[in-house]
This record gives structure tokens, C-alpha cells and sequence, in this order.
């Protein structure tokens, strides 16, 4: 383990309109590509809003392929109606044990019996884009230099304040 250097920002796009097509679109949101850099250890992504009638959530997604296919890796809560007063952060590791949040609970319960808990360092799961629920993680790491931000709009959106969703990452090299 060595000492990293300070974040970096490898990403950033603010915007103040409504998608083309809206949230009612088949997509249902807003995608952003972006290429990070290959000695990366972890990324951290912040995300404000502004939005008027409905809500929209930040999705990190990875691409195992070029960025032909995207899965969820987490997504931050839905912010609604709200003024760009706290930001939304998620922290994403390059390489993990497949940690999924939730509440562990017993598997089996039964009288007589001992209490089985699931493991929070079991196997991975599903992963598709756009999948996750908010506040979730999908237990996936980053797959490659190919990744994108999904912005996932929850209801007919009529007015974009901001939306500002920036990428740092960790990185051994000093251009990242």
C-alpha cells in the first residue's frame, strides 16, 4: 500500500436544461462517457441537483467491453424539489471483495435451529444498466478505462436548475 496522490478530477459536466425527450423517453434519463485513467486505485463521484416536479439520481456504470455494454456499479438517492444544498457522493473501488449494502438477514429461521446469517461478502449477483436502486451498490468494481454517468430521471422533470455530476479519481500518475 503506498500513498496516493490527492483526487483528481477526470470528469465533470454541469447542465441547466431537460433532456430532449425528457424523462418520459425511452431512455429515461441522461448518459455521459468518460475515459479513466489506467493506473486508477478508486474514484469518488459528487452529484447535485435542482430540479422542479420529479426527481433524478447519479448511476456509476462500467464497461467490461469498450462501452459496447454498461452494468450499474452504485447509484446515489433521488434528489427531488431540492436546492443543490448537499452534495451526493459514491465511492467505488478499481478492485473489491463484491460488498453489497442492505441489511443482512437471517436465511433460514427455524424453531430448534440455529440462525444462518448471510454473508455481506457473497457473491456479486446481477448486474444491468440502469438496475439498481437508489442508494444501492451493486458490488461490481470497475472493469475498465470506459465507464459512464446515468442520470436517471424519476417523473416528468419541467425544470433543470443545475445538475452537476463530477468524477475524482485516485491515481499513481501525476497527468491523470
Amino acid at each position: 500500500m503506498a500513498i496516493r496522490l490527492p483526487l483528481q478530477t477526470v470528469f465533470t459536466v454541469s447542465r441547466t436544461t431537460v433532456q430532449a425527450g425528457g424523462p418520459t423517453s425511452v431512455a429515461g434519463g441522461r448518459a455521459d462517457a468518460f475515459l479513466l485513467p489506467q493506473d486508477t486505485d478508486n474514484v469518488l463521484v459528487k452529484f447535485t441537483a435542482s430540479v422542479v416536479s420529479g426527481g433524478v439520481s447519479a448511476t456509476f456504470q462500467t464497461s467490461d467491453d469498450g462501452g459496447t455494454t454498461y452494468y450499474d456499479v452504485a447509484r446515489t438517492s433521488i434528489v427531488s424539489n431540492a436546492n443543490n444544498a448537499f452534495a451526493e457522493w459514491l465511492s467505488i473501488p478499481v478492485a473489491g471483495v463484491g460488498v453489497r449494502t442492505g441489511i443482512v438477514a437471517p436465511s433460514v429461521v427455524a424453531v430448534g435451529s440455529v440462525v444462518s446469517f448471510g454473508s455481506v461478502y457473497g457473491a456479486t449477483g446481477r448486474s444491468a444498466a440502469s438496475a439498481l436502486g437508489q442508494l444501492q451498490v451493486s458490488g461490481l468494481p470497475i472493469m475498465g478505462t470506459q465507464n459512464r454517468i446515468f442520470l436517471i430521471y424519476t417523473a416528468a422533470i419541467t425544470s433543470v436548475l443545475s445538475e452537476v455530476v463530477t468524477v475524482y479519481a485516485n491515481s499513481q500518475s501525476a497527468t491523470a
